[in-house]
């Protein structure tokens, strides 16, 4: 009986490729993204059970339909738990999959390396497969792994992990071959008892079964980190690696050696992209060993990062949002004030966003980003969210909002002397929303 059911589910994967292959067909879980000759997967949440959203599946003409509820259709295939299915069908991808697979974690940056990893090894003429978006905790990943191209010889994926033993079970479904730690901060803090439980649940990534070769980037307590990582794996420092950095006008340049051979990479971005280019380089020379990197040091293979920049017209003056709505922890948001306070440009507003999950430490970083832009003399600083509003009291000489509502009133009494607007908060704050009160 478990035999007859094992092969019926292969049938059924085998199904989902051939429809996948023939029609180029994308799998989904929600019917609003479906299109047609799509396969649909309703999947049961504690809220909502997307099976009862068939009807919809088959007005957009999916090419199958699997759901948990017995119906008469040809296209619609019963299975009683669609949330195991999911997790079976993506074990039996991974093991069908004979390219070689690529994880990123890290606190910040995931996303940017990913997608430039991506570009580099496709400008290099390799078939190469990225996960979508920034979809990096299980069921994204789960996502991403049905809609992998099996013909491709290098899938790429993105892992972020909240909680403790998340990344256990992303590594399990994964099994990647390479990894990639960008960098490890202080994100999330306050669902880990402490900095050093956050980077041990980092490194599960190297946990794999399949792992060949690693590096991570790391800037604290290196010894701590050796202890907790095999041969396989290289710690990397980026400040140690540099060499001769220097701008002549609008270029930055970055000399740096790799097995006795000097390198050069050039760039007119600032330093994080730097950043990204020496550690794809080392990244990628472990992968591939004959690597010619023919088109590394074009900028056209470095990609923006997520944060972007808006522009647009109120009335007839221009104005400029720098938006990095849509997450923050207390590193990305200290180096992107610092960023942006370095700008030359006039005109500026911060709307700074409050940190979420660092628990009992989040005053302490709270206060410390007020203490950065008192620091650096800031001026026309709004504050907004729960966690820096309790500080207002000691800080008088700042705007503080518990949501984004009266900034967006404040920007419009000031519009006429505000010409450059940086936004930086976690996703929770909706901070997004004040660039869409502009932008349309």
């Amino acid at each position: 009986m478990i035999g007859q059911f094992h092969q019926t589910m292969q049938k059924i994967y085998k199904l989902i490729l051939n429809l996948k292959s023939k029609h180029n067909s994308n799998i989904v879980f929600d019917t609003r993204l479906l299109k047609k000759n799509d396969i649909f997967i309703g999947l049961k949440s504690r809220i909502n059970n997307g099976s009862l959203y068939y009807k919809d599946a088959i007005k957009k003409k999916a090419s199958l339909i699997i759901i948990d509820s017995k119906i008469d259709q040809s296209n619609i295939v019963y299975i009683k738990d669609t949330q195991i299915f999911v997790k079976n069908f993506c074990k039996f991808i991974i093991e069908f999959y004979k390219g070689k697979i690529i994880a990123i974690t890290g606190s910040v940056g995931k996303t940017t390396y990913k997608e430039n990893i991506y570009h580099i090894l496709k400008n290099n003429n390799f078939k190469t497969y990225r996960s979508f978006k920034n979809y990096n905790n299980i069921q994204g990943l789960q996502f991403s792994i049905m809609n992998i191209n099996i013909k491709s010889n290098y899938s790429i994926f993105e892992l972020g992990i909240n909680n403790s033993n998340e990344m256990s079970k992303l590594i399990k479904t994964l099994q990647p071959h390479y990894c990639l730690v960008t960098c490890i901060e202080n994100s999330h803090i306050g669902n880990f008892r402490n900095f050093r439980h956050l980077v041990d649940n980092k490194l599960k990534i190297f946990d794999s079964k399949r792992l060949i070769s690693g590096i991570i980037n790391y800037n604290y307590d290196p010894h701590y980190i050796k202890t907790r990582i095999n041969s396989k794996i290289q710690l990397l420092n980026v400040e140690n690696i540099k060499k001769n950095r220097y701008k002549n006008k609008n270029t930055y340049t970055i000399d740096f050696t790799k097995n006795n051979r000097i390198y050069r990479i050039q760039s007119s971005r600032e330093n994080f992209y730097e950043n990204i280019a020496i550690i794809s380089f080392l990244f990628l020379s472990k992968i591939i060993k004959k690597f010619k990197f023919n088109n590394f040091f074009y900028e056209k293979s470095i990609i923006e990062q997520r944060g972007r920049k808006v522009s647009t017209y109120i009335g007839k003056k221009k104005v400029n949002f720098y938006d990095h709505s849509y997450n923050a922890c207390p590193y990305s948001l200290n180096k992107q004030i610092l960023i942006f306070n370095e700008r030359k440009i006039n005109q500026k507003v911060y709307i700074l966003g409050s940190m979420k999950e660092l628990g009992k430490q989040s005053e302490y970083y709270h206060l410390k980003i007020l203490k950065l832009v008192s620091d650096l003399s800031l001026k026309n600083i709004i504050f907004i969210g729960d966690e820096f509003y309790k500080l207002k009291m000691r800080n008088t000489n700042y705007k503080f909002y518990k949501n984004y509502k009266p900034a967006v009133k404040l920007l419009n009494r000031q519009i006429n002397s505000v010409k450059n607007i940086f936004i930086m908060g976690s996703r929770y704050n909706q901070l997004e929303r004040v660039i869409k009160k502009y932008v349309s």
